[in-house]
């Protein structure tokens, strides 16, 4: 045998042996006759005979009126019969999930009800099983919008849109592929015009080689050299086995009839699958309706394209352009998330572009109850909860867009790409531990050992040189240790004496050091991680100050800050990188209710987590702005993209609420601002 041959069970074993065995032709009455099944279960597995014989390179004859025959040589067959013969003689036992799929392929196959009576004498299976089995093939069907209709006296039956019917079979193919096996699926039809797999059903690899994937498969080149880029692996897959499905569907007379988006065929994509179109009108001889035109358009649009970024040239722009209706989901999806997440969210564009080309692969499948698949929605949850949460929260525009409910699976993608804007905020441009060196004057000693630290360690970068003690009683608030080369006591950092030509003892003592502060810094990180910090343990007496009123907008925002420079827990520079925030993207973090949130990234010069508050007696107005009038000004130091959550949760929840904002602006002192978050914090009944 040149190719694998499928596997056959007992069934198709008696079929064959008394097909090889007969002079001749036989019918099906003689072969029920010789193996004691009935003509129906022998005509049903006669296409895993046909193929069996046709790996064996022998030639099968079914014709009606003349009856079945192999026709081979006598040597020939006999050597197929020992071959059989020497197969174990026991049906192969299949998984749950295998029979799944199995009548799943069945009842997506057939255009009339099929009775569990042909299942069970066809497969093989108990009846009870079957019954059992039926149940889980009713719940995923489900999932694609199809209704499993069962009736006694018909048998079993699909109802529900053709479409949803199709991408069901899309899937059910997918998930008997497996992953791997489907992101190569589209390979094999590049240079062949079969496909074998030793690990899926012979049902299954008889039935994908009946779809026309080799012709889809070109169909899919035709696409990525039009657009100019290639798809994924997954999306060339999907798309291959699609177009198989649709043309196998639309040559027996299924084909999709309805209205058409206007806003589909407007685009690139619909003109490339009017081509498509025309392509396999001429091929099948078949007439293509504009809607059937509109769906593969619309699953291009979705598509999942390769080499989006090119990190190469930073000054390129990504190459493929989300839906105008994408792009305003996404928009207002992050303005919600980024109020109980961080507000920089709302002028992240990566975040932006990214989420609004997931929508378009995302708000197709869920209009055609395509279900979709995360496999990290369970990390998600258990490990960013109110990441989930937050976008939990914003999926009521989605709701709106699709008319459905949005599955758990597509709130933890939103989830993913949020979490992924969070962890861009503490992408530090300059994440490196920094240090002074100390000198006693001598500039040549300083350069020189400048220049061996940066050969040395390219990960310690140099924030001060200073020669004078007075220099060292209020060292850089950047600097972490000093690197000295004269004997230095009482500072605040620690001090690595070493040699300006850093010998070997020098090096190593600079690199324990390293490792310890790396270490440190590693454990800091992951207790933040487990701290949930409440508005209470951020927003401090001494954090909270009560202004008459601010001439500008600049100066109040040095107002608001002014508490958290004086406690060091912020330095200066944040200070001037919420002022370039706000004169480039205006004041984009307004919560309502006349409050304003101001905050830069972690890495503007955060020295640790903290929120001020400022209220003003006199609100300030904006001139020439949409922003109404703010008397109430927060001040975010965030360090990183967890331990302020909860702490937004509540500030966002607080300010919606009338009688607590009241009673915030009566408030004569601070420490009553203090008993009111403690008061209130209780009552909150969202999710933080």
């Amino acid at each position: 045998m040149l190719t694998r041959a499928p596997e056959i069970n007992i069934r198709q074993q008696s079929i064959l042996r008394a097909l090889l065995s007969a002079n001749g032709k036989a019918t099906l009455s003689e072969l029920s006759e010789q193996t004691g099944l009935s003509p129906r279960v022998i005509r049903y597995n006669m296409e895993v005979v046909r193929s069996w014989l046709k790996c064996a390179e022998v030639s099968f004859i079914n014709r009606p009126g003349y009856g079945v025959e192999v026709v081979a040589a006598q040597d020939k067959k006999n050597k197929l019969l020992d071959i059989i013969n020497n197969l174990e003689d026991c049906d192969i036992v299949l998984s749950r999930q295998e029979r799944v799929r199995i009548i799943l392929l069945y009842l997506l196959l057939v255009e009339e009800p099929i009775s569990t009576k042909q299942l069970v004498e066809v497969e093989d299976f108990s009846r009870s099983t079957l019954f059992k089995d039926i149940c889980e093939v009713e719940t995923w069907l489900n999932n694609f919008g199809l209704k499993l209709q069962r009736k006694s006296a018909k048998g079993l039956w699909i109802e529900g849109p053709e479409v949803s019917r199709r991408f069901a079979m899309v899937r059910l193919l997918r998930y008997e592929l497996g992953d791997k096996n489907w992101y190569l699926l589209s390979n094999v039809f590049l240079h062949s015009t079969k496909f074998c797999n030793s690990c899926i059903s012979s049902r299954f690899e008889l039935f994908i080689n009946q779809l026309e994937l080799p012709f889809c498969r070109q169909i899919v080149h035709f696409i990525e050299e039009n657009i100019g880029m290639n798809m994924s692996v997954i999306s060339r897959s999907t798309i291959m086995v699609y177009l198989g499905v649709a043309i196998m569907a639309m040559r027996i007379g299924n084909i999709i009839e309805g209205d058409v988006d206007p806003d589909i065929t407007e685009t690139d994509e619909f003109s490339i699958t009017q081509v498509i179109g025309s392509q396999i009108e001429k091929k099948y001889d078949i007439k293509i309706s504009e809607k059937e035109l509109e769906i593969i358009a619309s699953l291009i649009i979705s598509t999942k394209w390769d080499n989006i970024y090119h990190f190469s040239d930073e000054s390129n722009p990504p190459q493929q352009v989300a839906t105008k209706r994408s792009e305003q989901i996404a928009t207002k999806i992050i303005d919600i998330c980024s109020m109980r997440l961080h507000p920089m969210l709302k002028i992240d564009e990566v975040l932006n572009h990214e989420l609004a080309l997931h929508l378009d692969y995302t708000l197709f499948r869920m209009k055609h109850h395509v279900p979709l698949r995360n496999a990290s929605l369970p990390i998600i949850q258990q490990k960013y909860p109110q990441v989930y949460q937050a976008a939990e929260s914003s999926i009521q525009v989605l709701r709106e867009e699709v008319m459905n409910d949005v599955p758990a699976e597509e709130i933890g993608f939103i989830a993913m790409y949020l979490l992924a804007g969070l962890e861009r905020l503490r992408t530090v441009e300059d994440s490196r531990l920094s240090v002074i060196i100390a000198n006693d004057g001598v500039r040549s000693k300083s350069s020189l050992l400048k220049s061996r630290l940066e050969y040395e360690f390219p990960n310690l970068k140099v924030a001060q040189i200073i020669n004078t003690f007075d220099d060292l009683q209020e060292p850089n608030q950047n600097a972490e240790a000093i690197i000295s080369t004269i004997p230095i006591e009482d500072v605040s950092l620690p001090v690595i004496e070493v040699s300006p030509f850093l010998e070997v003892e020098d090096i190593k003592n600079i690199q324990r050091w390293i490792t310890e502060k790396n270490q440190t810094n590693q454990e800091h990180r992951l207790t933040y991680l487990e701290q949930q910090n409440s508005l209470v343990d951020l927003v401090k007496m001494s954090h909270i100050s009560l202004v008459p009123k601010a001439d500008s907008w600049q100066e109040f925002v040095e107002l608001a800050s002014q508490p958290l420079v004086q406690n060091q827990c912020i330095q200066p520079r944040y200070v001037d990188a919420m002022i370039s925030l706000i004169e480039d993207h205006g004041f984009y973090m307004y919560m309502g209710s006349g409050t304003l949130l101001l905050h830069a990234k972690p890495t503007d010069g955060v020295n640790e987590l903290c929120m001020s508050m400022m209220r003003l007696s006199q609100p300030f107005h904006f001139d020439n702005s949409h922003i109404p009038d703010v008397d109430l000004v927060f001040v975010l130091g965030a360090t990183d993209d967890n331990s302020h959550l909860t702490a937004l949760f509540q500030l966002n929840e607080l300010v919606q609420i009338p009688e607590f904002m009241s009673e915030l602006r009566k408030a004569g002192k601070s420490a009553e601002i203090i008993h009111l978050l403690w008061e209130w914090l209780p009552k909150l009944t969202g999710k933080i």
